[in-house]
């Protein structure tokens, strides 16, 4: 029985991994063979098939994956359009809406890569194809022949020809755009691979200027001119009046209707359109705000305080992220941080924890820091004087959820916790239903990140124990790093729930899963992670072993990297 459930699990996990990839490339294959098929089999392009061979039928059968692909793209980027279907889809399935916004990044990896691959498959086509134009050159057919005779260069048609020197761009800003998206360029040098992503915009330009050569033609007479006429000699020709009549014309050629171009387009307008509402949005007084709290926190991170000019207040979920821009800063750059702080009926404000990662935020904590000297001392001139923001959203994400299930786990890593801080506060200003159970898992480097939300977590315990409601919130904090017990105590030293619950080192995951699974037998919990790749990896393989022992462990997992 134990073999039986571990095949059964495996098979479901191996399904629900595997079947969106499969079923994109399912789809890309049977458009590829399809286009194939009409290519090889269309009396229409018998001549230049004769010319190309297969290398016609495999660049045109790539053409529609191409189109396709591109119209989808930049779907997963629409933040607008992602908010549209979560008020339009939310209510009717919020597991699959949830589902959709977990995966985004990973749609738009998935389109990416397919991209780059079938649009090198479709280079090396076409450099067969220019070979074959000139290597199989034929004077009765010049009108259908791209290059200008047998001695053409190759040289000429690839680099010189707008066809090929577009290809060839196109080809080359793919592969610009792939290398420096790689996560490790794109933690270092964020400029870089801001600015690389949107040559993009170029891609699609080029993209639309590529087939205008008309290098492609078929035969427009097929009806007075059957394929292999041409081979007939003349005695033969004459004596037989049906081949007369089947050749009665010598062939003609013609380009004919593009249409492929209009997929690519509609992709490119949704995203333009999302681009500019959500410009003109962030620019409008609608979302204006303005600084109103600022200062450096311990472990190296920036707490801002941001007020909406608007009277209204703004509705913002918990667990919802915003994107900011700081134009002193940079003029192109939007980076995103969840809210750890809501609005309220009596302040229009919100609250940011931005922990340095990179030279983006590197400047923003350099710059605060000058301020508060500026303003400890007194007469001293602020090197920057007033700090402008510009705020874009706010937007769902997977941690919206969390406030629609019963039971949850939530893991956070450093400043992954601030998806959880929302909830927290919520809990603590107010008597909300759900979630029933909280059980939280913090893991930090330093003793510094602890002190960004542990007075919030002993209120909240301190709370919940007044409510005689202990078992309502659970927590275990990690230090994982220079564990200090002096500096634990002198830290916290009035905080005994905060001490009695940090551990030093990582966690045992089996331990914190076989906790879950003997509480909640036969019952759904929730487990949301918030941290590096290496965690949700991790958690999720717990979720899918811990969920064969008769508890449901549903895992979501947020992450901007």
């Amino acid at each position: 029985m134990e073999r039986a459930n571990k095949i059964y699990h495996s098979s479901r996990n191996f399904m629900f991994k595997y079947i969106l990839a499969f079923l994109w490339t399912s789809f890309n294959f049977f458009i590829f063979c399809k286009a194939f098929s009409n290519y090889h089999h269309d009396a229409q392009y018998f001549y230049l098939s004769r010319i190309l061979g297969n290398g016609l039928c495999v660049s045109r059968g790539t053409a529609p994956v191409l189109n396709v692909t591109m119209a989808l793209i930049t779907l997963p980027t629409c933040k607008t359009f992602n908010s549209l279907l979560h008020a339009i889809f939310g209510r009717c399935s919020m597991r699959l809406l949830i589902h959709y916004l977990e995966k985004t990044k990973v749609l738009h990896l998935l389109l990416g890569f397919s991209l780059l691959i079938v649009a090198l498959i479709h280079s090396v086509a076409h450099f067969v194809n220019i070979i074959n134009f000139v290597g199989n050159y034929d004077e009765r057919y010049r009108e259908i022949n791209w290059a200008n005779g047998p001695d053409d260069s190759v040289a000429r048609l690839l680099f010189t020809t707008p066809t090929g020197f577009s290809g060839c761009i196109m080809l080359l800003t793919l592969f610009a755009i792939a290398f420096l998206a790689r996560r490790s360029v794109r933690d270092r040098f964020y400029n870089s691979f801001l600015t690389t992503h949107h040559l993009f915009l170029v891609f699609y330009g080029l993209m639309f200027y590529h087939p205008l050569s008309n290098i492609i033609k078929h035969q427009t007479n097929t009806d007075k001119h059957r394929i292999a006429c041409d081979l007939l000699d003349n005695v033969t020709l004459h004596s037989n009046e049906d081949l007369m009549v089947l050749c009665e014309e010598p062939p003609k050629f013609g380009v004919g209707f593009k249409r492929a171009w209009i997929w690519p387009l509609v992709g490119l307008l949704v995203y333009l359109v999302d681009l500019s509402y959500r410009h003109l949005t962030s620019h409008s007084d609608r979302y204006r705000v303005t600084m109103v709290q600022s200062y450096t926190m311990a472990g190296r991170a920036v707490h801002l305080r941001l007020q909406f000019l608007r009277k209204s207040t703004v509705k913002v979920r918990p667990g919802q992220y915003v994107l900011l821009q700081c134009p002193s800063i940079s003029a192109l750059e939007w980076h995103p941080f969840t809210i750890t702080e809501l609005p309220t009926d009596t302040s229009n404000n919100l609250t940011l924890t931005i922990k340095v990662r990179g030279d983006w935020t590197e400047e923003l904590y350099e710059r605060i820091g000058q301020r508060e000297h500026a303003r400890r001392n007194v007469g001293e001139m602020d090197p920057y004087g007033r700090m402008n923001f510009l705020l874009d959203g706010p937007y769902p994400s997977v941690m919206s959820s969390m406030l629609d299930y019963k039971r949850i786990l939530f893991i956070g890593a450093g400043i992954g916790i601030t998806p959880f801080v929302t909830i927290m506060r919520l809990l603590l200003s107010s008597n909300i239903e759900y979630p029933v159970r909280v059980h939280l898992v913090w893991i930090a480097r330093s003793m510094e990140s602890f002190l960004w939300f542990t007075d919030e977590i002993a209120r909240l315990q301190e709370k919940l124990w007044r409510q005689n409601k202990p078992d309502r919130f659970w927590v275990k904090l990690y230090w994982t790093q220079n564990f200090d017990e002096n500096l634990l105590v002198e830290c916290f030293g009035d905080m005994p729930s905060i001490i009695s619950r940090m551990h030093k080192g990582r966690p045992n995951w089996d331990d914190i899963f076989i906790d879950l699974v003997t509480l909640y037998p036969k019952k759904s919990v929730s487990v949301f992670s918030c941290g590096p790749k290496e965690l949700t990896k991790e958690i999720r393989a717990k979720c899918k072993e811990y969920s064969k022992h008769g508890c449901n462990l549903n895992y979501f997992h947020e992450g901007f990297g």
